[in-house]
């Protein structure tokens, strides 16, 4: 008896734990929104049925004014109330995707950035040479190109896409083949493959990563040739250094 009594007080004992647990848990899913604070909801454009509070200190939505939704950390929370209860979901509504990262505290991975040009500035379209369609805006201060009826976007190696300059910007894996000939000084943040246009060397007689700096001033592709003592230079396999 004895020992049932210990194995029931046990599972209580673990019961207990889980219930104390999931509360802790549960509590984590309510927005920490400031005490009295009547949020302020604001539609958000491109994004059907989807609204923001852009007085709130979290990233709270509202989506047909049914539900509410909660993003914090890469995970999302619903509720049918701002008070909750909250519970964690994997999917919401399509149009959140059409959500771009200026509405956002922290952004998720596949929020589009939002090209943050001057107030009433309108982009001069130029033609990039040796990029067949391809135009960019030299007044702006991204870098923005136009290809055809579509408009893209570069920051910080990734591109993204829209067919109207105010949006919503969509995040693509790739784009029109014609925007791997454009040369490194028609961007800002040259991408990888941009580095190594002849023209975007700054000057340089080879491109970066393929030179090395040497004391004296000198330069010389890396793996073609050994420092040497006394300052010479001599390519590696063909030359050997002797006692003198």
């Amino acid at each position: 008896m004895k020992a049932l009594f210990r194995v029931l007080m046990l599972v209580l004992l673990i019961t207990g734990l889980a219930l104390s647990a999931a509360s802790v848990s549960a509590q984590q899913f309510i927005p920490q929104l400031l005490s009295g604070l009547i949020l302020q909801w604001a539609q958000i454009p491109g994004a059907p049925g989807v609204q923001y509070a852009p007085n709130a200190n979290a990233d709270v939505f509202r989506y047909e004014n049914r539900y509410y939704y909660q993003h914090n950390d890469g995970t999302w929370y619903q509720g049918r109330d701002i008070a909750g209860p909250w519970q964690r979901v994997k999917n919401v509504p399509r149009s959140f995707r059409q959500i771009q990262s200026n509405y956002f505290r922290q952004p998720p991975e596949w929020a589009a950035f939002m090209p943050q040009l001057p107030p009433g500035l309108t982009p001069q379209w130029t033609p990039i040479p040796g990029a067949p369609g391809v135009h960019y805006a030299p007044n702006a201060n991204a870098d923005l190109f136009r290809y055809g009826q579509r408009y893209y976007y570069q920051h910080d190696g990734r591109w993204y896409q829209t067919r109207n300059m105010a949006g919503p910007w969509q995040r693509v894996q790739d784009v029109p083949r014609s925007f791997r000939r454009i040369e490194a000084p028609y961007f800002k943040q040259p991408p990888g493959w941009a580095k190594g246009k002849k023209t975007g060397w700054g000057g340089a007689p080879m491109p970066p990563g393929q030179m090395k700096k040497y004391e004296g001033g000198q330069h010389m592709p890396p793996g073609q040739m050994k420092k040497q003592g006394g300052g010479q230079h001599m390519p590696p396999g063909q030359m050997k250094k002797h006692d003198r």
